[in-house]
């Protein structure tokens, strides 16, 4: 596999943003500082190659799946 290739594999952060519906600078400060949610601070994975970065499509839907607010099933049954 070429290390272009392997590249291509990753998005910047404004594909991430708008994927996500968010500004850049937001994709961004969840790479370095995280974002709060019930479970804690949860922080998006992101590599820096050169001066940007960049987030494996893996790393995105794993954010995603942390960052989903935790179901309760108690709150059914009322």
């Amino acid at each position: 596999m070429s290390e272009n290739k392997t590249q291509n594999e990753y998005l910047t952060t404004t594909e991430v943003a708008k994927k996500l519906r968010r500004h850049p600078r937001t994709i961004r400060d969840w790479i370095v500082k995280g974002t709060v949610t019930e479970r804690g601070r949860v922080f998006l994975d992101g590599t820096k190659p050169g001066k940007s970065w960049l987030v494996h499509p893996d790393w995105l839907a794993l954010f995603e799946h942390r960052i989903r607010p935790l179901r309760r099933a108690d709150l059914d049954l009322e």
